[in-house]
């Protein structure tokens, strides 16, 4: 009785420690789909493409991390996008940034520290910048993308606010609660030498590690938070935790189940290596120049 009573007591610690950065990440998301999401779609339809490719492309970058939409989502957009004649370099940085983050993960964030958050932020950036650069020099005149499975779709769907709100709450919850509930008893019964052992003791390979443990463990990005945020208590590196942040949204299952629908095998593998290296490339970076 005695431990449950402390993992419960841990569960509530942790769980007033996080809830206002969930919440005002469900507000900040929720306001941002329900008002913005038509012009974000109407600003990447209307990008131009020119030969100075750098400065559409880092707008199409940004548009992709203020786009509030989970990849089920984002995909049907790609593909709308695609087929109005919007340039593959464009959809590649949009889609790779809109992975990697949205409005609701990035105030989410600030429970790691505001530097942590703005880290992320400038990374998922560079990233899907990069993403369009690479596509614009090796793919300027190959076909990329594959969009047949889209043929007649249309998206068109009446949100509200509160609707919204409401929505994302019921979907997150459940993440919230996991992420929490493990890092109690990570915090219960898991001796901190552990991760300074599995991380810091071992700089650079501590990034692989991270890399390796995001697949299987990034379920949602608010599910993790309360995690990334034991383990940071605990010994990890910032490094380790961003590698961590990149390539877990990228590389679960359910955003590459949605990503398949895009790509042949081929395509598929490029995006994976792309994915793989940004999350290990950055994370040594941050390891062993900016810490």
């Amino acid at each position: 009785m005695y431990e449950i009573t402390m993992v419960l007591g841990g569960i509530w610690f942790q769980f007033r420690q996080i809830a206002p950065y969930w919440a005002s990440g469900l507000i900040a998301g929720s306001l941002v789909s329900v008002f913005l999401s038509g012009r974000i779609t109407e600003k990447m339809a209307g990008l131009a493409s020119g030969a100075f490719w750098l400065l559409p492309v880092c707008l199409a970058s940004f548009l992709g991390i203020i786009s509030p939409l989970c990849m089920y989502g984002t995909v049907p957009i790609i593909a709308a996008l695609g087929k109005k004649g919007v340039p593959q370099h464009l959809l590649a940085a949009f889609m790779v940034s809109s992975i990697l983050l949205n409005p609701n993960i990035f105030f989410f964030s600030f429970a790691l520290g505001a530097n942590i958050a703005l880290t992320r932020l400038g990374l998922s950036f560079l990233s899907g910048v990069l993403a369009g650069g690479l596509v614009f020099l090796l793919f300027r005149n190959k076909e990329l993308f594959s969009f047949e499975r889209f043929a007649n779709q249309t998206e068109k769907q009446k949100k509200t606010f509160f609707i919204d709100l409401f929505k994302a709450f019921k979907i997150t919850t459940p993440y919230l609660l996991f992420g929490i509930t493990l890092s109690a008893l990570f915090d219960r019964y898991i001796p901190p030498e552990w991760v300074s052992g599995l991380f810091g003791a071992r700089r650079g390979l501590g990034v692989l590690f991270a890399t390796t443990l995001s697949i299987p463990l990034y379920v949602c990005g608010g599910g993790t938070i309360p995690l990334i945020r034991a383990w940071l208590h605990a010994g990890m590196g910032t490094g380790d935790a961003m590698a961590f942040m990149l390539a877990g949204p990228a590389l679960k299952i359910t955003n590459l189940s949605a990503v398949k629908m895009i790509f042949n095998a081929k395509h598929f593998i490029l995006y994976l290596a792309y994915c793989l290296a940004f999350a290990i490339v950055a994370g040594w970076i941050i390891e062993y120049i900016l810490t």
